[in-house]
């Protein structure tokens, strides 16, 4: 050795001398210590070296695996480079299933962060198929000991553990087709309760249900729906929990409220067969409708359809006259009528305004001469100056009466109540042919004092009519002897030329018009047939000039049809001035405007 450098060293021979110069001298003292089978100093001296840890961690592998430490050995398998599928067969081969467990799931804690989703979830089914295959040899033993059952309490609650870990569930739920296997493999072992686990764990709610309900635990399934709050679930399976426990079911919707869609429900209430089913069906109904104040028709007519089934026909009536807007009345007449509620189809022909009716059926049907009383008195409030109608209905009582129950005295009731809408003479010939009048006799001693007033009164009217049309055939006889002076400076008050020219009418308000001027003017506000009229009737008189023809008995029609129709009422001071109230002054028209203004000019 260099006494002047301690690295170097001199070697010599007969011919030569080598020097050697030492540098890295602990590379390979990592393999020495491996070899030794100290497998912590040989991960001392591989200084990170990746591949030599894979070779160290290979080698302590075996170690552990031929000494049969093989749950040590997975541990350190999983840390090494040696092909997965390799050292799965070897553990398998051994028939090790707990250490073939630690070392799968040593491999997936190793992948934590590794972009490798398809190799995660592989390893992820395999280790819930070994406990689950553990679960179930456990299951199968007929005569299990108490370790046994420790061990399957102790194995199912690991899978639970496992498959709630933060990193499997997230890993699950990236990669949906391994859900679905993970759920075969479960059913496929029979393992309902983890299967349940599994799809709660993954959110599946509808699965967790449809397990439920085949297990006939109908109370879990409304339980997990509750919890879920999911109305589209509850539309799909509360037709079948209806059916097995409707009261707890009718509890849970009413808890929701308005989150759920009644309309939607429906189909779960139209097959409810059993009277606790109808009931609870008819409970959440009428929450809905009064307490929820839903105004849908077809809620408020399906309600009505269970109303229609009790036996008390009270509630009904309640119900019609609560809801009765929302209610399809043809509908409910239907219902009704075939279920004989016939107090409640009398309400409905009120309501529709069918008094006849409603008045008819409670006197057939019903035999309810008050319940017919009360409608005849609705229809009369309702419609009082339908006189003739109110009048049908109060004769159609009074004859049920006469003729069914022969009551008297009650017949005269009606004489002395309704508004006098019926009097004697009106239900007389109701009566049999032979009878005693004793009960009319202040009846009918009143009407024919009413009688006698009337006709007196009718002689007044008549003796006053009389005089009117004397004096109105005196005014008229004075009239056509009347006669006024007309000067003969007066003038046309429409063409302002001399009117003794030609014919003219003189009105008593002094006004003077020619007559073909009048004719001119007045066809103006007349209808077109009546301005057809007047032209036609003027142009005859024009034809018929001549003496001989002016005594003709056309002449004198022609001129009598004509003077009733423009001498009926002046032209400035009659109706027709007051239809022409908004008519301008001057002309629209700028043509005539202009003509017009050369004229005033």
């Amino acid at each position: 050795m260099d006494p002047m450098n301690q690295y170097k060293f001199f070697s010599f021979a007969k011919q030569s001398i080598i020097r050697f110069k030492i540098q890295k001298e602990d590379r390979h003292v990592w393999r020495l210590f491996m070899n030794l089978r100290k497998f912590e100093e040989a991960e001392k001296y591989a200084g990170g070296d990746q591949a030599k840890l894979f070779e160290i961690a290979s080698e302590e592998g075996d170690y552990y695996f031929e000494n049969k430490h093989y749950n040590d050995a997975a541990q350190t398998y999983a840390l090494s480079n040696r092909s997965f599928e390799e050292i799965a067969l070897k553990f398998i081969s051994e028939g090790t299933t707990a250490a073939l467990m630690n070392f799968l799931k040593t491999k997936l804690d190793s992948l934590g962060n590794a972009n490798n989703p398809t190799q995660i979830c592989m390893l992820v089914v395999w280790i819930v198929e070994i406990f689950l295959s553990n679960i179930s040899n456990l299951e199968r033993q007929q005569h299990p000991t108490e370790d046994d059952l420790s061990e399957l309490q102790s194995s199912r609650a690991d899978l639970r553990n496992f498959l709630s870990s933060e990193f499997v569930v997230r890993s699950i739920k990236k990669n949906k087709p391994i859900i679905k296997v993970v759920q075969e493999m479960m059913a496929s072992y029979g393992d309902t309760s983890d299967m349940i686990f599994f799809a709660d764990l993954m959110e599946d709610i509808e699965k967790v249900i449809m397990h439920h309900i085949h297990d006939q635990q109908y109370t879990s399934a409304l339980n997990t729906l509750r919890k879920k709050r999911s109305p589209e679930l509850f539309y799909k399976h509360v037709p079948t929990l209806m059916k097995y426990i409707p009261r707890n079911t009718v509890d849970v919707l009413e808890q929701f409220g308005r989150s759920l869609d009644p309309q939607k429900l429906l189909p779960s209430f139209i097959h409810c067969k059993t009277t606790d089913q109808k009931e609870q069906a008819l409970r959440y109904l009428e929450f809905v409708v009064f307490s929820n104040k839903c105004k849908d028709e077809a809620i408020h007519n399906f309600l009505l359809s269970l109303f229609v089934q009790q036996e008390d026909e009270g509630l009904l009536i309640d119900f019609l006259l609560k809801t009765d807007a929302n209610v399809d009345r043809k509908y409910a007449l239907r219902l009704c009528s075939e279920h004989r509620k016939w107090k409640a189809c009398c309400y409905i022909y009120t309501k529709m305004g069918l008094y006849e009716e409603a008045v008819k059926l409670a006197l057939t049907k019903l035999g309810d001469v008050f319940e017919a009383e009360s409608t005849a008195s609705y229809a009369q409030d309702c419609t009082p100056d339908d006189q003739e109608m109110i009048k049908k209905l109060w004769l159609m009582i009074a004859r049920h009466v006469v003729e069914k129950e022969e009551d008297i005295k009650h017949v005269m009731d009606f004489i002395n109540r309704g508004d006098q809408v019926l009097k004697i003479e009106d239900i007389l010939p109701f009566f049999k042919d032979f009878f005693y009048i004793k009960d009319f006799k202040d009846a009918i001693c009143k009407s024919l004092e009413i009688y006698n007033q009337n006709i007196n009164q009718l002689n007044e009217d008549m003796r006053d009519a009389t005089e009117s049309a004397e004096r109105i055939h005196n005014d008229i006889n004075n009239l056509k002897s009347k006669n006024c002076v007309v000067e003969s400076s007066k003038k046309c008050y429409l063409c302002d030329i001399p009117l003794l020219t030609r014919s003219f009418y003189v009105f008593p308000c002094s006004h003077m018009f020619h007559t073909s001027c009048l004719v001119k003017e007045i066809t103006q506000y007349l209808s077109k047939r009546r301005s057809e009229e007047v032209t036609k009737l003027y142009k005859i008189l024009m034809n018929l000039k001549d003496e001989e023809q002016t005594r003709s008995e056309r002449y004198r029609s022609s001129k009598s049809q004509l003077d009733d129709i423009i001498a009926e009422e002046c032209l400035m001071c009659g109706e027709h001035m007051i239809q022409t109230i908004d008519t301008p002054f001057l002309p629209r028209d700028e043509d005539e405007y202009e003509l017009l203004k050369q004229e005033w000019a």
